[in-house]
């Protein structure tokens, strides 16, 4: 549900102005509201010098790769509120000029990495190369020969010995043998390192020719005992084995710094980011007089211990004064949203969207009831929903007291498989049929693979009953907020929908009662009322719903395909015996169907939400919640 929020409006003395602050930052529930003369103010050189240097912590933070952004070293944080003076700018100067110090150890501690890091391919390389070229590099030197290597497009080889020997032949007395000799090793799919080995007298002719073939020169480098790595490749080795060792403890010093460092900018990030907000905010106060005015948005359940607060804090010197919201001002009322501790993990679904409007409907709780629903319905296994809730329990341990989101994710994947297990015992699966083959496990509504048509007409049964609700909300909305097309839409959407309803029920005479005459009553005030809202665009609007109800056929369908491959896995045991291929084989496909079952349901089951019912009533129109507090958890980390 959305919470009940009151405008609060403080009247107090300059003088109180950043005390007045604090306080209610400590206090951390009034919203202020966002002015255009307030925010719209010259900057200072104190609040341009401290967004500078906020600027600078956060990239430091992204240079270190921290990633637990949720724990800044709060201790530190605290003391450095204590003794450090942020608003003078000598202070932040000195800060900036030891940022700027780490900033360059930094760098050369990750430029060492990333130079050992690439010595060591490059050195392995080389090593490769050298293992297979030595012996014919030491040979040919022995006879005074040319040797070259070379980076060869692999299906230009042919060409090119044969003009090579062309060349060669044109340079040498008819009396002397030409001399050409070669080695070559693969270099990846199309490329090889093409070994030559020439007279003196024809090199300069030999390396002209390789360039016009496209060919590039290998240069050899030095090891780090200063010698050809051809010719001594035992140098190379001897130093593959201390790079890695010095490598490692490259990156044992980095990581050491970030541990050390990353909770400490973090808190300086805190800190920055806190007296930014407070610096920007008494700029309000600025003006002439001798008073200043805050306005905001505080929850209706917060209103008395935030008054009584401010008047224990400042006595008579403050004024303070709260009504409700004006309709007009719902568009710019902050949304809190309060639900009930087994509906609260959903509303993870809402952030992906703009919050509901002020006096809105708050569609989390029905997410809650139909989301799991749905995605229960499509893996409706016993076995695959036992798994899930021992991940869900396994993540909810892990992430306790550590990430929201992912304590969220996990009480949602546990009402899954709570409900994918209910689904099981409807449908009989358990892995497939190997409950029914281990234990007789029968269905107590049907079975899937075999009664497909009366699980698709329960799903589009279902389609029918989530797309009316929708409707249903949106219409309760129109009356609400005094749209009256949007009532006259949602209205004549939903009659229209409903006579189809009862005009199929009473023709296939699935009940013993005639609903014609009712049928053609909802059809006729259908019609009506979507004339009367959208002129013709409403029947547009209407097979656009009948189009969304059918649609609710996918949790059918994913469903069918996750029992048939579950059914398959089984079959390699019986094709291949109880043997560890056969069991292998049937294990991988039940870890992708795992897999493949929990991404559809999820996927479609967000879909059949965000899509077909809220598009029904939900209008992304509010104002997220963010009162003046101090950063804890999530919350320091400003978008």
């Amino acid at each position: 549900m959305i919470t009940d929020m009151v405008n609060l409006k403080i009247i107090g003395l300059k003088s109180d102005g950043k005390d007045l602050l604090e306080h209610i930052r400590d206090l951390g529930v009034l919203h202020i509201e966002e002015e255009k003369e307030y925010y719209q103010v010259t900057e200072e050189p104190l609040i341009e010098k401290m967004r500078f240097l906020r600027a600078g912590v956060l990239g430091l933070l992204e240079d270190l790769g921290w990633k637990d952004l949720d724990n800044p070293d709060w201790g530190l944080a605290e003391s450095l509120r204590e003794i450090v003076p942020l608003n003078d700018i000598a202070v932040l100067e000195e800060i900036e000029k030891s940022l700027m110090e780490f900033k360059e150890r930094l760098s050369e501690m990750t430029d060492e990495v990333r130079a050992l890091e690439e010595s060591t391919v490059a050195l392995k390389q080389v090593h490769y190369i050298a293992t297979h070229f030595h012996s014919f590099f030491s040979e040919e030197k022995k006879n005074e020969k040319v040797v070259s290597l070379w980076l060869v497009d692999s299906s230009k080889l042919d060409n090119l010995l044969k003009g090579l020997e062309r060349t060669i032949r044109s340079l040498t007395p008819v009396v002397e043998r030409p001399y050409l000799n070669h080695k070559a090793i693969s270099q990846g799919e199309n490329f090889l390192v093409l070994a030559l080995s020439v007279n003196p007298e024809s090199s300069s002719a030999v390396s002209k020719l390789m360039e016009e073939f496209g060919c590039i020169s290998y240069l050899v480098p030095k090891t780090a005992m200063d010698e050809l790595a051809l010719e001594s490749p035992n140098a190379s080795q001897m130093e593959l084995k201390w790079l890695p060792k010095k490598l490692a403890q490259a990156k044992t010093t980095l990581d050491a710094a970030k541990r050390e460092w990353g909770p400490r900018l973090a808190a300086l990030y805190v800190i920055l980011d806190e007296e930014l907000e407070l610096l920007v905010l008494e700029k309000k106060f600025s003006g002439g007089g001798e008073l200043f005015t805050l306005n905001g948005w505080v929850p209706l359940s917060a209103l008395e211990d935030t008054v009584s607060s401010l008047k224990h804090r400042f006595g008579e010197r403050i004024l303070a004064t709260w009504r409700a919201p004006e309709p007009q001002e719902w568009p710019k009322v902050p949304i809190l949203l309060k639900n009930s501790k087994w509906a609260k993990p959903f509303e993870l679904f809402l952030k992906l969207l703009p919050m509901p409007g002020y006096k809105s409907i708050d569609p989390t709780a029905l997410i809650a009831i139909f989301f799991p629903f749905f995605a229960g319905c499509m893996i409706g296994d016993i076995g695959y929903g036992i798994v899930f809730g021992l991940i869900g329990l396994w993540m909810f341990k892990k992430y306790r007291n550590r990430s929201a989101i992912m304590m969220n994710v996990s009480q949602i994947l546990m009402n899954i498989a709570i409900l994918s297990i209910l689904w099981g015992f409807l449908y009989g699966e358990f892995f497939g049929d190997l409950g029914h083959r281990l234990i007789h496990l029968k269905p107590l509504w049907v079975e899937r693979t075999e009664g497909i048509i009366p699980v698709m007409a329960f799903t589009i049964a279902l389609g029918m009953a989530h797309i009316l609700l929708g409707l249903a909300l949106g219409a309760y909305e129109g009356v609400r907020h005094n749209k009256k097309r949007h009532v006259y839409e949602r209205l004549g959407t939903l009659f229209t929908l409903l006579g189809i309803l009862l005009f199929i029920v009473n023709h296939m005479d699935l009940v013993n009662l005639n609903f014609m005459w009712a049928a053609l009553v909802f059809l006729v005030f259908g019609l009506a009322f979507l004339i009367k809202g959208r002129n013709l665009a409403g029947l547009i609007e209407t097979i656009g719903s009948i189009g969304n109800i059918l649609s609710y056929i996918r949790i059918a369908a994913i469903g069918l395909s996750s029992a048939i491959l579950a059914m398959v896995a089984t079959k390699f045991v019986d094709v291949l015996g109880v043997s560890f291929f056969g069991i292998l084989l049937a294990f991988s496909i039940h870890l992708l169907n795992l897999i493949i079952a929990i991404a559809g349901s999820v996927l479609h089951s967000a879909r059949l939400h965000y899509v077909e019912f809220f598009g029904k009533f939900y209008e992304g129109v509010g104002n997220k919640y963010k009162p003046l507090k101090r950063r804890r958890g999530t919350a320091w980390k400003k978008p």
